[in-house]
């Protein structure tokens, strides 16, 4: 499976990596280097909303919210999506743009369940 990670929180993105071993997995920490990612097809997108180690910031440039409005313009708008930030407005802001999204703080998030429910339907 092919799965584009937004995150920028180290042990994150270790717990990502651990989760997917197997997988083709594109990590990136900020939407400068997600933006020419997202123009390739995924099967599975996780994104974070809030970035460069800020904690609940308003949604807007740099964050998850931006990389969401990004993908909604690119041949993934239809990919399943996990919006795993604890920021409860930014992730809100997030599913606003991608209604498909799926809201699933980081703290509750199991990966493994996650990525085996997207290979079922596909």
């Amino acid at each position: 499976m092919k799965i584009f990670i937004l995150e920028d929180n180290e042990f994150r993105i270790k717990t990502f990596k651990q989760s997917l071993i197997g997988h083709s997995v594109d990590i990136v920490t900020t939407v400068k280097d997600g933006r020419p990612l997202v123009e390739e097809k995924y099967d599975l997108i996780f994104l974070d909303h809030d970035l460069g180690g800020e904690t609940y910031v308003p949604s807007g440039p740099e964050t998850g919210y931006e990389m969401a409005q990004i993908i909604s313009e690119t041949v993934n708008k239809d990919t399943p999506t996990i919006i795993h930030s604890c920021n409860h407005a930014g992730s809100t802001s997030i599913s606003f743009v991608l209604p498909h999204a799926k809201r699933v703080p980081f703290s509750r998030l199991d990966i493994s369940f996650e990525v085996s429910e997207v290979s079922k339907s596909n």
